[in-house]
């Protein structure tokens, strides 16, 4: 044993193997170190070992809860045995199709220690073994050479720096061309490879030798950079924006960056339009949403609503006698024009009417036997949004019959299958990027109405596109927006100080008893985060009567720091939710009941980024089972690192939902994200309370800040343009 850069290394045997996943590698080995007498528990990502084999492992020492001290395998190397006993355990192992104990035996007996030189080049010899025909010789060949390749492959990825887990990976999907793939373009792991980033595949080709000014090193820049303005909301870069991003990412002369990418412009790789550089698949989107919408929004568009102006008078003075409710106009105007359009969006604040209008619509057209579809990006939208109308909504994703499995966007439901439905009621219009945009727009049957209700002043899309804002700045799609805040809204505090902020007004806190919504003064972070644990630990729940793991969300805008939502997630878990049934991923503790949250779109297992769930088991295969909104997800080790603790989320992540509380944590330390409109995001997701917690001076600031980022789209002139031709 000795330690290498305070990562111990440890040669010896395997004993034998407890437990193994065969999707994710992750093993469980009973290991005897050289020197030693009795075997202890090593765990890790190890591929195609079997007991008797000779391993070289890096890693270090911990402490399970359950299980006592076991090392964890960082890296390990599979170490040829040397010795005749050492031979034989390993070929007795079962690693070796056709070969079992007394065949082993067999072998080492004619061989001795010639039997893996025999095995690597002259397998053929295995004939001169009793027993041994053609066909068995021959599947012996084939598995030893499946083996090496493995081994050779495993040892190859790691001699590039790559991890075990990673590796493992890599070769799940490669398996015998890995090196092949790898070697020829390693950049190549950029999108084949969920967790392999451009810097990664760059030290990747760095270790096989690659020219710093290489052409493949270059297209992988550009679209690494293109990549990166998608995920901050972009759907296209000025060209001088992206070749100069490109060229201080590559550290390459600019010139080599615009000569190469226009090289990818001629192999499709990217579109330019009009000096705007696109994915092509982000420029068909823009323009696919932008033709629809345009020839939906022109006039004398044929739809299967159609009542006359009379006629929803008179229906909505005999709804207005039998709820007690009184009309506001534009309510009233909100279904006439759905009656005389085939599409309107209808925007407002907290507490302005859009549950009532929807309401409305809903009673009206339900009563006149129109088909309705109700749907909303989240779960959680999509439950509050069926609540409120009185019948089934569901996810758009589910609306548009995903199918796992089959590919990024592959629904059902399309311009040849759309949706079963006179009228599309989508909710949070906010969220919708460009891509799912594009899927929804082209399932509705053009006599069909789309009614789109949303908030103007939340924050856009996690994913690319301007969606709710282009429409409205085309100014060629129906609008109307609610802005009158009727008399019960002004009873909540959450109502008026969320309207107060986007006004610009820094909301005053008397802090009174019989409020819903609170400020608390914490300078220092370490005091805030305390108290944030106290307030979710004990507080809310005595006072209020809150489930701390169900009813209080916890936002902050970053992921890291004190305050940032990694460390305070660590934190509510300890403090609410550390016993019980678990599992270990790396240094993250997964316990039955967390409140758990998708980070990215699998499209194999149909969950989605910002899908919230409660862990329902930890199986003792090493599985987690995760409800969605009564939908459970099986996650093996291999998935498990795309799920994130949920106890505390960013803002942007919790768009969409609603929550009986919510605690904002605002401070100096969030300077960079201290916007209006983020701030006015979280303040409206509180249900029942809310509770602002931090530095007034952050929260002035934020208030203040009404520079929202901006995001480079071009379907508000898109449809603009459309619309002129229609």
């Amino acid at each position: 044993m000795f330690v290498d850069n305070f990562m111990i290394t440890l040669q010896g045997t395997i004993a034998g193997i407890t437990f193994r996943n065969e999707d994710s590698g992750f093993t469980i080995i009973r290991f005897k170190p050289e020197g030693k007498t009795s075997p202890c528990i090593c765990v890790g990502i190890i591929t195609t070992v079997a007991p008797g084999q000779t391993l070289r492992i890096t890693g270090d020492w911990e402490e399970h809860k359950r299980f006592g001290p076991q090392f964890s395998i960082k890296n390990y190397e599979i170490i040829r045995p040397a010795t005749i006993e050492g031979i034989e355990a390993m070929l007795g192992s079962g690693l070796i199709s056709n070969i079992g104990a007394v065949r082993a035996h067999e072998i080492i007996k004619k061989f001795g220690l010639q039997t893996i030189d025999i095995l690597d080049n002259s397998p053929e010899r295995l004939l001169e073994v009793p027993g041994i025909g053609k066909k068995n010789c021959e599947k012996i060949r084939e598995t030893w050479q499946q083996q090496s390749h493995i081994r050779d492959i495993m040892l190859f990825l790691q001699e590039c720096a790559i991890s075990v887990n990673l590796a493992h990976k890599i070769y799940k999907a490669y398996g015998k061309n890995a090196r092949e793939y790898i070697s020829r373009d390693p950049y190549c792991l950029i999108d084949d490879i969920w967790g392999v980033g451009f810097t990664k595949a760059d030290a990747v080709a760095q270790k096989l030798g690659f020219v710093h000014d290489s052409f493949k090193r270059i297209r992988a820049g550009l679209l690494h950079t293109m990549y990166e303005a998608n995920a901050e909301g972009h759907t296209y870069l000025p060209k001088n924006d992206l070749t100069g991003t490109a060229s201080e990412l590559l550290e390459v002369k600019e010139e080599q960056v615009v000569f190469t990418l226009d090289h990818c412009i001629k192999e499709m790789i990217f579109t330019d339009d009009e000096g705007k550089i696109f994915l092509p698949h982000f420029l068909e989107a823009e323009k696919t949403v932008a033709e629809i919408l345009a020839a939906r929004a022109a006039p004398g568009n044929k739809v299967n609503i159609k009542y006359e102006t009379g006629k929803i008078d008179a229906w909505m003075d005999s709804y207005c006698k039998k709820t007690g409710w009184t009309a506001d106009p534009k309510q009233l105007e909100a279904v006439k024009i759905l009656c005389s359009n085939s599409i309107l969006l209808l925007t407002g604040g907290p507490g302005t009417g859009k549950t009532t209008t929807l309401q409305i619509i809903v009673s009206f057209l339900g009563e006149h036997k129109i088909s309705i579809a109700l749907a909303a990006p989240t779960g959680r939208a999509a439950q509050r949004m069926g609540s409120i109308a009185g019948i089934k909504a569901s996810t758009i994703h589910r609306l548009l019959e995903f199918r796992p499995g089959k590919g990024k966007f592959n629904f059902a439901r399309n311009a040849e299958n759309p949706i079963d439905a006179d009228l599309v009621i989508i909710d949070e219009i906010s969220m919708m990027d460009i891509l799912l945009m594009r899927s929804l727009v082209c399932a509705i049957r053009p006599n069909a109405v789309i009614l789109m209700v949303g908030d103007r002043n939340q924050l856009p899309s996690v994913g690319p596109g301007n969606v709710l804002a282009d429409m409205i700045g085309s100014k060629c799609i129906p609008h109307l927006e609610l802005t009158t805040i009727f008399r019960q809204a002004y009873q909540s505090r959450i109502v008026t100080v969320a309207h107060e902020i986007i006004n610009g007004v820094i909301p005053q806190f008397s802090n009174e008893k019989n409020g819903n919504c609170f400020f608390i003064r914490e300078e220092n972070p370490e005091h805030c985060l305390s108290t944030v644990i106290e307030l979710v630990k004990t507080r809310l729940p005595n006072s209020y009567g809150f489930n701390p793991v169900t009813d209080i969300q916890i936002l902050s805008p970053m992921h890291r720091g004190t305050l940032g939502t990694q460390n305070i997630n660590r934190n509510i878990q300890t403090a609410i939710n550390s016993g019980g049934k678990k599992i270990m991923r790396g240094e993250i503790e997964f316990c039955i009941c967390d409140r758990v949250m998708q980070i990215r779109n699998n499209y194999d297992l149909g969950v989605f980024n910002g899908d919230i769930g409660y862990i329902y088991d930890c199986t003792d295969n090493g599985e987690v089972v995760v409800d969605f909104d009564g939908q459970r997800i099986m996650y093996d080790r291999k998935n498990l690192d795309e799920l994130v603790h949920a106890y505390c989320i960013s803002i942007h992540k919790s768009q969409g939902c609603e929550f009986r509380a919510v605690i904002v944590i605002m401070t100096t330390q969030h300077f960079v994200l201290l916007q209006r409109n983020l701030l006015y995001t979280a303040i409206t997701r509180a249900k029942e309370l809310c509770i602002l917690i931090g530095m007034p001076k952050a929260f002035a600031i934020a208030v203040n800040n009404n520079e929202a980022f901006h995001r480079y789209s071009n379907l508000n002139k898109r449809i603009a343009k459309s619309c002129k031709n229609e």
